[in-house]
């Protein structure tokens, strides 16, 4: 038994419940055992992607070998089928070689110690050819009928393959001088069937009898048509990575995540006392339960896919925090510790979904715009965004049920809350009342705010029509090459390397604690002529074997797509969210929500315009980014606003201005924690993270930064002036006092 102060200020006595208290350090010790004892498994079962273990990806673009020929659907799948068997027959471990829109098939190869050879053998056009005994090639894939190929029964039901021949002459030929002996079908070198030739055929047809199962028949008459139509493969977007740099980067990369992980978990014990701890384990479980769905998944984790997943840490503890803070207020107000509980998972619930679903709705325009390690980026924000709903708002409400109504720890100090503070529940309050927290005036200097930001856009604008921006090759079509040299290399060594390889490149780099060579040309570099092998052996040639590369290489047609897609991708997601938005507050809310998310948007473009950094992929992946936590952190505030407008008489401008910074000074230390949460993992990525994510991490930093001031200072002070300017177009009341102006 213990004594406690209940609402009406009175002492009683509370009951201990031990079997809650136990079922709560029981799932503490399950949880964190479970995690302890699989997290191995899970991680060593985990699929690396080519930027993290070594290997390259290609987009190629399938044209017909024989002129009048046709890019068919079948024809461009099993020319797939072709590439894999090629990269099997290599030795290539779990080859992803796909179709891709109506011309299209993209590779990815990890793991290889030749990539020139592998990349050689890849492109070359799926041969088929009908072999003698002696290997004397007869027929070619080219003789046949095009789509000729089908599969039909004997009279004993047993499955045949008919086929038939351009030039009867030459089939009749070929059956006379090789009756009764076999004709082997080869496809590139590979054997696929030896049938025995039975007649002499005059007609230009035959059939192709063995012991063959139907789906054994269907293959090898796909195979035949294949070799009828065979397809040129020309390479229009390649990656590469080298496995040095790969492991390189994952171990940066990682180091970074621990780092924030490790922050995160310590500012939750610290600032929220028992919550805190409650949340902590909550973000264990949801670290390990992301890993293992990517490993049941058997999906391809990138090294944009492990940012996604540092910055979902950051964000995933919002949802912890937006509940921490409102059960610290119900108490505040007087409410019993369960009362309060209950008050503030409900109250901060419709909050969590709203914000969650905007930063959902960007990785979801991100995944079907984007290609490639970006698709990955967005898979995990999604993943990250969902699971948090599962792990961080149902278990960590669960296990704070528990800590609860075990009525052990029931002083407010456990949840950092001063006795002071706690007001008796019968004292009467408005929603305004400056009891536990201090007003700030933000609205204020509104028109101060405005004009920092309105020279910012100025700059930014006139930035990019003088300037522009710094094109990299996704959008501006060339080759790029990241060399780890893995020694200090000098600006001048570096770019003798390359005079002396005979190339021009133009823009040369040296970063990464000088150990890191960044090397941009306009042009494609030449892939039959090796030109970037070449280039890579001069550097091993003057720094060593350690020597690796990072190679993409984009053609001007993918790069024009690449520039579209990424236009089309960031309206995609404003509109999105303005829809949400509109959906669940008034179209002021979104207006004043895009406009600001579009302000921290143009921030972070403005100082890459300035700076000359570079613009790609990963980049238009920060913005997405940026947009969704921007608007995720406004969504909290113009949350809270609605709230507080069924309590506030709303007659003047003041009563605008005071209701704005009532809300804003209620979700201060929620959007100032949360945000802090997410800028540390950013800036940890940016200091200690790899070096091929920099740029994508400083545009993170940079818009983390813009998105805690624009909430607070930009997006609310534009829904006031709205807000007002419609009040005004209404009849005055006659009892209202005179206004004042907003701007």
């Amino acid at each position: 038994m213990i004594l406690t102060r209940n609402d009406g200020g009175t002492i009683a006595l509370m009951k201990t419940n031990k079997n809650r208290l136990l079922g709560l350090i029981l799932t503490i010790l399950i949880s964190l055992t479970t995690v302890a004892l699989t997290s191995s498994t899970v991680l060593k079962g985990l699929r690396l992607g080519l930027d993290l273990q070594g290997g390259f990806e290609i987009l190629y673009e399938a044209e017909p070998l024989v002129e009048g020929g046709e890019v068919t659907k079948d024809a461009l799948r099993q020319t797939a089928k072709a590439l894999m068997m090629r990269a099997d027959k290599y030795g290539v471990a779990e080859p992803e070689i796909v179709p891709e829109g109506s011309n299209r098939i993209r590779a990815r190869i990890a793991g290889v110690s030749d990539e020139a050879t592998v990349r050689e053998i890849m492109k070359k056009p799926a041969e088929l050819t009908f072999r003698g005994p002696d290997g004397t090639i007869e027929l070619r894939g080219v003789d046949f009928k095009e789509g000729a190929a089908k599969v039909a029964f004997n009279e004993f039901n047993e499955p045949i393959i008919l086929i038939e021949v351009k030039d009867r002459k030459k089939w009749e030929d070929v059956t006379r001088r090789l009756l009764h002996q076999p004709l082997a079908i080869y496809l590139d070198d590979d054997l696929i069937s030896a049938p025995v030739v039975q007649s002499v055929m005059t007609d230009g047809k035959a059939q192709i009898h063995g012991s063959y199962s139907l789906q054994e028949a269907r293959e090898l008459a796909e195979i035949i048509n294949l070799g009828a139509l065979p397809l040129k493969l020309t390479e229009k977007y390649t990656q590469s990575v080298g496995a040095t740099l790969g492991k390189r980067s994952l171990e940066q990369t990682v180091y970074a995540g621990i780092l924030a992980t490790i922050f995160i978990l310590l500012f939750m014990m610290i600032v929220y006392r028992l919550p805190g701890v409650i949340a902590s384990v909550s973000l264990i479980v949801y670290n390990w339960g992301i890993l293992l769905i990517y490993y049941w998944m058997n999906a391809t984790l990138t090294l944009p896919g492990i940012a996604a997943f540092v910055l979902g840490v950051g964000m995933a503890v919002d949802a912890n925090i937006i509940t921490a803070e409102r059960i610290r207020e119900e108490m505040r107000s007087g409410k019993s510790l369960i009362a309060a509980l209950k008050s503030g998972s409900r109250n901060s619930l419709r909050t969590i979904i709203d914000a969650n679903a905007t930063t959902t709705l960007a990785g979801a325009v991100l995944y079907f715009v984007g290609t490639g390690a970006i698709q990955g980026f967005a898979i995990m924000l999604m993943l990250s965004n969902v699971f948090s709903m599962v792990t961080n708002v149902a278990f960590s409400r669960f296990m704070l049920n528990l800590l609860v109504r075990s009525n052990v720890f029931r002083k407010p100090g456990y949840y950092n809350v001063r006795e002071k503070d706690i007001r008796p529940l019968s004292e009467k309050r408005s929603f305004d009342d400056e009891h536990y927290y201090r007003i700030f005036d933000f609205v204020k200097h509104r028109r101060v705010f405005f004009s920092i930001s309105g020279a910012l856009t100025v700059i930014g604008i006139v930035s990019l029509l003088v300037f522009g921006l710094n094109y990299g090759v996704d959008f501006k079509a060339g080759t790029s090459m990241d060399v780890f040299v893995g020694k200090a290399v000098t600006q001048e060594e570096a770019e003798a390397v390359i005079r002396e390889a005979g190339f021009e490149a133009e823009s040369v780099v040296v970063g990464g604690g000088g150990e890191r060579v960044s090397i941009r040309f306009d042009r494609v570099l030449d892939a039959e002529a090796g030109e970037s092998n070449r280039l890579l052996a001069a550097f091993r040639e003057k720094f060593g074997d350690q020597v690796s590369a990072e190679e993409n290489t984009v053609d001007p047609v993918i790069a024009q797509e690449l520039g579209i897609r990424a236009i089309i991708a960031v309206l995609c997601a404003s509109v999105g969210i303005i829809a949400l938005i509109m959906l669940r507050f008034e179209w002021r809310f979104a207006l004043a929500g895009i406009i600001a998310l579009l302000h921290d948007a143009f921030f972070v473009v403005t100082v890459f315009s300035l700076l000359r950094l570079e613009v790609n992929l990963p980049f238009i992946a920060a913005i997405l980014t940026i947009i969704g936590y921007s608007i995720n952190d406004t969504i909290v505030i113009f949350d809270r606003i609605r709230e507080n407008m069924r309590f506030a008489k709303l007659r003047t401008f003041d009563d605008l201005c005071r209701l704005v910074n009532v809300s804003l000074s209620q979700t201060l230390v929620r959007s100032v924690n949360t945000g802090l949460q997410v800028l540390v993992a950013a800036l940890l990525l940016l200091l200690f993270g790899s070096e091929s994510i920099r740029l994508f991490s400083l545009a993170m930093t940079l818009g983390t930064a813009i998105g805690i001031y624009s909430s607070i200072y930009i997006a609310s002070q534009l829904w006031i002036v709205m807000k007002w300017r419609s009040m005004r177009k209404k009849p005055a009341s006659p009892s209202a006092a005179p206004a004042a102006e907003p701007v």
